[in-house]
């Protein structure tokens, strides 16, 4: 454990416990005393919990003031159920084979009652060797002094480092403590509420991909909450397939065990598949087994691997090892892209191997942004739906935002509100004008009023950036504004309750974000669905964009083969003309179609590659459209022109169309260019007015040249519009204001 500015910070497992135990703990000391009574205990040495071994350790020093302040030397332990029961002893042979079927009983039924359990182990070794070795003129008593009884902690956690490893607290492997096992102490139960956001997320995800959980939770528990977020399917009834202490395959149905063969494998996949009656899942040991090919009966183990393994969206009790083997198994046999999310330094290894990783900060905490979530609300979806009524336009958004009363956090400049934006260029301006007026040598002589408004402004503008782009800019801003948040929820809890001490727990940041692509910011798994619309957009947004590319580089091919070829030419601002209306539309379209919708659709995903004959087709069949457009702009202008000659004395925005009878030849296109007296221009040689620098005549308009412009600005807008990816992957070309402005 740790301690920030304010608050301890640490395991919320541990955090849990200390709140609910009434203990404290001191960072500095490593101690905790009892608010119930004068015990205290200090850590000599401890072992962090191990994701492979699921167990952690300490080696502590006990002070017990209704004992006569005695001191003793104990070795405590916790873990998962299933590890801790084979570290605990007991007394007799046949008792334990009693306690152990109720130990495993004790499990099962809490895990079914949704508690997440830690088993909880303890061993007095005040009178064995380790004592001697950390202690060898005796324990403290109670009649040494604070300094003195300091030392002697200090100089046993010394002792302590350099004599004792983990495998001699947790195994006695060594013989210093000369005991074998630690004695059974209980169970410590975890009620964990599931948010209320996740089901409708994992609904979300399952109606596009499929969606697996892998945790090294107890397989009763996991299958409890794996119901209750829709990951199953919510059946009653499961086949579990895990392994016993030989490391064999066996199955658990109905909570009786058998054997592991083809014959069973095969009914198990007739209940799953055909009778639908059943859930397969698998332990994270199981998984190791298959996939190492450590299974002795290899036709077995290839049939649950090929046929039973893809179905199963449940794998429990696992390990870092066993979620990185599952992840490059779904990767390598079953060809998929997988997206693993995680918030801990268990889930690092299969982050890395995943094709995308996502990282929450912690999996722990408010969900709402405010802090302090509502029971049985979905706050990730009311901010999303916020968002959406923010979209609106006219009285229908005024109305949104006027009925939404201000709070402190508001007025302090906390949030997204108008009432927190006001706050802070008011704060901003307030600021910049103390400066102003206290002759500050860092701020410029030539600054006003004016400027210091203008900087507070530009200030909020470029916060919206930055928490819009992410990254370390918006992490520092939301972690600022949670600093601020906690600190005025801190202050009014102590108003109302007289200043009394008001504990609030901190959550520190989890490992999982250093190897991950995307790091949710929220303690919420609605961000994944998140990405996950934003990438379908994105990718759509690729693929429209290699279609336009395509269809623009075919036309003009043909502009330069044919119309350029033979005289075709712009005015001097048409260029910039036609360049700005390709601009202003592109620039709306890319803004519309990177912006994802609010949900995902099933089943409708953009192509995967701007190849398929599907695109491929779309992009010809327009190109020949626009083709033939432009060559009946072009016969149109002719008739035009034939009908009412061009006034060489009018000077218009046109460009001049010269009707080059020598074909398609290169001399034809070198006169052309360089304006040769070969040229068949429409106007006759006496009437030819003087030739620029290139020898070209100089710009005059006609019926064909307005046509082929007109035609060609429409054709940039249409190419446009008909390109653009819109529904059901990003904002729709009636969605977007600024779309529909450019289209026009």
């Amino acid at each position: 454990m740790g301690e920030d500015e304010t608050n301890l910070v640490g395991d919320p497992v541990d955090l849990a416990g200390l709140r609910y135990t009434q203990w404290r703990y001191d960072v500095h000391e490593k101690s905790a005393s009892s608010r119930e009574n004068d015990a205290k205990l200090w850590q000599l040495r401890s072992f962090p919990f191990d994701p492979t071994k699921k167990t952690s350790s300490a080696l502590v020093l006990i002070q017990n003031e209704e004992d006569d302040g005695a001191f003793q030397l104990w070795v405590v332990a916790k873990g998962s159920p299933n590890k801790i029961r084979d570290l605990v002893q007991f007394e007799s042979e046949e008792k334990g084979r009693v306690t152990h079927r109720w130990y495993d009983a004790k499990v099962k039924r809490l895990g079914k009652l949704g508690y997440r359990s830690i088993g909880l182990g303890a061993l007095d070794v005040t009178n064995t060797k380790a004592a001697g070795i950390l202690f060898p003129s005796g324990l403290p008593t109670s009649s040494d002094n604070r300094v003195d009884l300091k030392a002697r902690i200090n100089e046993a956690r010394r002792h302590a480092r350099e004599s004792l490893v983990r495998s001699d607290i947790e195994t006695q492997s060594s013989g210093i403590l000369d005991r074998n096992k630690m004695m059974f102490v209980g169970f410590a139960c975890f009620n964990a509420p599931m948010r209320s956001s996740s089901p409708r997320v994992v609904e979300e995800l399952k109606s596009s991909v499929r969606v697996i959980m892998l945790t090294g939770d107890e397989p009763n528990a996991s299958y409890v909450m794996a119901n209750k977020a829709g990951i199953t399917n919510g059946k009653k009834s499961c086949r579990l397939l895990k392994t016993n202490d030989s490391g064999e395959l066996i199955w658990e149905v109905n909570g009786k065990l058998r054997k592991s063969t083809l014959e069973m494998a095969k009914k198990v996949r007739q209940d799953i598949v055909e009778k639908e009656k059943a859930e397969f899942i698998v332990t994270g040991d199981a998984v190791s087994a298959l996939l190492s090919g450590t299974v002795m009966d290899g036709e077995t183990a290839h049939y649950v691997q090929n046929e039973l393994l893809p179905l199963t969206a449940l794998v429990a009790s696992a390990s870092p090892n066993d979620k990185s083997l599952f992840v490059k198994w779904l990767q390598s046999s079953c060809n998929r892209n997988v997206l693993m999310c995680g918030d801990g330094v268990n889930d690092i290894a299969a982050m890395r191997e995943a094709t995308v990783s996502v990282a929450m900060l912690s999996g722990f905490g408010h969900e709402s942004p405010g802090g302090g979530d509502t029971i049985g609300m979905d706050t990730e979806d009311m901010r999303r739906k916020e968002r959406l009524k923010r979209r609106y336009i006219g009285s229908n958004r005024l109305n949104a935002i006027k009925s939404k009363p201000s709070s402190s956090l508001d007025e302090a400049g906390v949030g997204d509100s108008v009432v927190a934006t006001c706050a802070r260029i008011q704060h901003g301006i307030i600021e910049g004008m103390r400066q102003l007026q206290s002759e500050n040598t860092e701020t410029p002589h030539h600054t006003t009023a004016f400027d210091v408004c203008l900087a507070s402004v530009k200030a909020e503008f470029k916060r919206r950036r930055d928490l819009k782009k992410g990254g370390s800019n918006a992490a520092k801003i939301l972690a600022e504004e949670d600093c601020l948040r906690r600190s005025l929820e801190s202050k009014s809890t102590r108003e109302q309750l007289g200043n009394t001490e008001v504990e609030v727990d901190e959550i520190q940041t989890g490992e999982s974000c250093l190897a991950s692509s995307f790091t949710l910011l929220r303690p919420c798994i609605s961000g994944v669905e998140s990405i996950l619309r934003t990438g379908v957009s994105a990718a759509a947004c690729g693929i429209s964009l290699y279609r336009k590319v395509a269809l623009n580089c075919m036309l003009s091919c043909y502009n330069l083969a044919t119309l350029y070829k033979n005289g075709l030419r712009y005015g001097k601002w048409m260029w910039q003309v036609e360049l700005y209306s390709i601009i202003s539309t592109e620039r709306a379209s890319f803004s519309a179609s990177s912006t994802p919708r609010p949900r995902l659709v099933a089943g409708v995903r953009p192509s995967t590659t701007p190849f398929h004959v599907s695109e491929v087709l779309s992009t010809i069949l327009q190109a020949i459209i626009h083709i033939v457009t432009l060559t009946v702009a072009v016969n149109f202008g002719k008739q035009l022109e034939t009908k009412y000659p061009t006034i060489t004395a009018h000077k218009g925005f046109s460009i001049q169309w010269s009707d080059n009878n020598q074909g398609g030849s290169a001399g034809s296109l070198l006169s052309t260019l360089v304006g040769s007296s070969t040229s068949n221009s429409l106007h006759s040689d006496t009437d030819a007015p003087p030739q620029s620098f290139l020898k070209r005549s100089p710009f005059q308009p006609n019926y064909i040249s307005n046509n082929v412009f007109i035609v060609s600005v429409f054709q940039n807008a249409v190419t446009t519009m008909v390109n653009h990816s819109g529904r059901p992957f990003s904002l729709s070309f009636l969605e977007s204001r600024p779309l529909c402005l450019s289209g026009e």
